[in-house]
């Protein structure tokens, strides 16, 4: 440890030795070179031996307080194509200059020197002045040096001269081969303001093509009289013939003009014009004939005397319209069944959805004879229109976008937003009449409340005959309380009937659920008894008034309830009911019968809510149209789907189907004894070979309640139920259950349309009819067809 501590201190006295500039951060220093004024010439325009003038290298300073310690600052040039450096002749002392913010500082330094060091190469250093509070190096600081006594070594077409810089006192950044002065050829350049978008068979007017000189002053012999401009376009593309305007700095000659399909060349440019600096050419009009989509119109420019150039003026597009929303905004999350005002819950959300652009890609692409459509899923509707705006067109008979969009909503049954023709000025890309040459572009936002049911993306479709089909997600809903609950199997042996099962609802955050929000829970045709227990969770924090169950009426049936007397705090609720109880009347029928739900603070403000427009479409009398008015019903929410299943005994022969069924393939109808019976989807037969029958159609064809075919789509799964069998499938698995028995089957249960279907043999044996035949020729199934 005392030899380690020795070696120590040793280190420090030698360090305490250097010198404290020994230690400034050369390589933290740093400065950026550039030239200024770099000259061109024509080619012949520089003679031999004559200093080039005007151009200068410049070195900014781009660190502060690195310098501490550091009095001087050298850096070393090296030139190229440049005759042998010779000191006050090609540069001098005076030729460096020190500036700071604007302000010429070069006095303020002590020495400023400049060494030739070799034919191609010089120094020049940059001192402080030793004073108190003399000027320092900073951050910003310019240090320049004059180039213009500098001569070229040769002067002929494509040469240049360039300038390199280094420093031991500072890295130098983008300090490698400047170009300081450069020789090009005699010839013009030409440039449009700005490429514009054509279609395949549209035309487009170039944005002022301007025609002017590569290097130089003039246009050389373009300046003389009787030069002629000749414009040559490329395959795919040609002129249209328009009135042109040639315009000079000179002057507005009036040369003649030549037509050809892809040439237009302006003859015997008249007098008046010599020593014209730039010509520029308005008016002029390009079809794409037959260019497709991704093609470049380019324009060759001849002028006499001088080198060919050409210039891009157009790129063709589709001819399409196009809906987006900005990809890097979130997805709004917005609460379903709940009012814009979010009355019953705490959510502060406004119910925007993202903002919508649909554009055209160029003038007169969205062709406003045809209508088109915004639709939003069923279950969404659309209460209010944020900021709509219709910009390079003008509406017709309409006081504003507003307006637009409510008569579109009114047109649409309150369902889909469907624009009729003609409802705006059409762009023109002919710029004809008072119509705008700039593509149409709509934006809007849309206020939003969903049903309670509805869950999940809020996907708005674009279409139309003048427009491709397409779609955005604009907004996501999610429930503000989820119920779990289980289906139940229940016979009616005597009235009051108890459930084994506990309903559970989920708050969806915490602390969402207002104080005084009430939950309802109802069965069709089916009371309640006030017996059972609330349970809160112990860690939420939420309390509810009473932990008894406790009855309402709802549509005339006995209903339990609760009601939040406290909101949560630290984690989101759950509200366990248990014990229920049904008074069953032996009345009713065998079947399903879902659990709905319902929250009166949040859905009935929802249910009155008035739709976008709706002030103005009386109902009942009414001034207003509410969602309510629209769906002529009480908005609940199903919380679980066969909550509870009336089974009864039933035989389980054969015989329970009698009923003849005739099933033809693609039809959309099945035979159900005497009956023709229309049917969404039609039977078809799969890619294995097997015959498919729609499931409920066919079932409720033998006989079998519509009611007592369930279907859960969170498992995909369909059950049916009759007597006492409960068969059940699932899409894509090839087995069929009967009161939990597996039996295999011939081929995988499909869903096609959103309808699921089974194999004709394999429905046959669930349901155990053996009764089946199938005519090849007609193609067409049978079911008990000796019955």
């Amino acid at each position: 440890m005392k030899k380690f501590l020795s070696m120590v201190m040793a280190a420090a006295m030698v360090v305490s030795l250097v010198p404290a500039t020994a230690f400034a951060a050369s390589s933290d220093f740093k400065a950026t070179a550039k030239v200024v004024d770099a000259q061109n010439f024509a080619d012949g325009e520089l003679s031999a031996g004559e200093a080039i003038g005007g151009s200068e290298l410049q070195l900014t300073l781009t660190t502060a307080d690195t310098t501490k310690g550091v009095d001087s600052l050298k850096f070393t040039v090296t030139t190229d194509n440049v005759v042998d450096l010779v000191k006050d002749t090609h540069i001098k002392d005076d030729s460096v200059y020190v500036r700071y913010d604007g302000a010429d500082v070069t006095d303020e330094f002590k020495a400023i020197t400049v060494d030739v060091t070799d034919d191609n190469e010089f120094e020049f250093t940059v001192a402080e002045k030793n004073e108190k509070d003399a000027r320092q190096f900073e951050r910003g600081m310019v240090i320049g040096i004059d180039l213009s006594k500098m001569v070229m070594d040769k002067t002929s077409k494509g040469k240049t001269a360039t300038i390199s810089v280094d420093s031991d006192d500072a890295t130098v950044t983008n300090g490698d081969d400047l170009v300081f002065a450069s020789v090009e050829s005699k010839g013009i350049k030409a440039s449009v303001k700005d490429t514009v978008d054509v279609a395949t068979e549209e035309v487009a007017e170039i944005k002022e093509l301007k025609i002017e000189p590569a290097v130089g002053d003039t246009l050389g012999a373009v300046a003389k009289n009787g030069t002629d401009i000749r414009l040559k376009l490329n395959s795919g593309f040609e002129f249209v013939k328009s009135d042109l305007t040639l315009s000079t700095n000179k002057g507005t000659p009036v040369p003649d003009v030549a037509w050809d399909d892809d040439e237009v060349t302006f003859e015997n440019i008249g007098d008046g014009i010599t020593g014209a600096e730039w010509f520029k050419i308005d008016g002029l009009k390009v079809e794409a004939t037959s260019a497709k989509s991704g093609s470049t119109a380019t324009i060759k420019v001849y002028v006499d005397g001088n080198d060919t150039v050409s210039v891009e003026v157009a790129k063709v597009v589709d001819y399409t319209v196009s809906m987006s929303v900005d990809e890097d905004e979130d997805v709004p999350v917005i609460y379903s069944g709940v009012s814009v005002d979010n009355k019953g819950i705490t959510d502060d959300s406004d119910h925007e959805s993202l903002e919508v652009t649909i554009e055209e890609s160029f003038a007169g692409a969205w062709n406003n004879s045809k209508d088109f459509t915004l639709s939003v899923p069923e279950g969404v509707y659309i209460t209010d229109v944020v900021s709509p705006t219709l910009e390079e067109s003008e509406l017709n008979g309409y006081d504003d976008e507003k307006a637009w969009f409510e008569a579109a909503y009114e047109e649409g049954d309150y369902v889909d937003l469907t624009f009729k023709r003609r409802g705006w000025t059409e762009t023109d890309p002919n710029g004809n009449g008072d119509a705008s040459k700039d593509p149409a572009k709509l934006t809007f936002t849309l206020v939003l409340v969903a049903d309670p049911n509805f869950e999940g993306d809020v996907t708005l479709k674009l279409t139309g005959d003048a427009v491709d089909e397409q779609e955005v997600t604009v907004a996501k809903f999610v429930k503000p309380y989820v119920v779990e609950a289980q289906q139940n199997d229940m016979q009616i042996d005597y009235r009051n009937t108890e459930i084994p099962t506990s309903v559970v609802v989920k708050e969806a955050e915490a602390g969402l659920w207002d104080k005084g929000t009430e939950f309802v829970l109802s069965l069709d045709k089916i009371d309640f008894d006030d017996e059972g227990k609330i349970t809160v969770d112990n860690k939420s924090g939420l309390e509810v008034k009473d932990d008894e169950v406790k009855t309402t009426k709802v549509d005339g049936d006995d209903a339990v309830y609760f009601v939040v007397d406290s909101r949560s705090d630290d984690e989101a609720a759950t509200v366990t009911i248990s014990g229920l109880q049904l008074y069953m009347d032996r009345s009713l029928p065998a079947g399903a019968y879902d659990l709905e739900m319902v929250s009166p603070e949040m859905n009935k403000p929802y249910e009155e809510t008035v739709v976008l427009n709706g002030t103005k479409d009386k109902v009942d009398g009414k001034n207003n149209r509410t969602i309510a008015d629209i769906n002529d019903d009480f908005v609940s929410y199903t919380a679980k789907a066969g909550f509870v299943n009336i089974v009864t005994a039933g035989r389980e022969d054969t015989d329970s189907f009698t009923t003849k069924v005739v099933v033809p393939v693609g039809e959309k109808y099945v035979i159900s004894g005497e009956t023709k019976q229309e049917i969404p989807v039609p039977a078809y037969i799969n890619a294995d070979g097997y015959t498919m029958l729609p499931l409920r159609a066919v079932s409720v064809a033998l006989g079998i309640n519509s009611n007592n075919v369930l279907w859960d789509q969170s498992t995909r799964t369909a059950t049916i139920m009759y007597g006492s069998k409960i068969i059940s499938m699932t899409s894509g698995q090839k087995v069929v259950y009967v009161n939990a028995a597996p039996i295999p089957a011939a081929t995988s249960v499909e869903i096609k349309d959103g309808r699921m279907f089974l194999g004709l043999r394999d429905l046959g044996n669930a349901l155990g009819v053996t009764d089946i035949t199938w005519d090849q020729a007609t193609k067409t199934a049978t079911l008990n067809g000796g019955k």
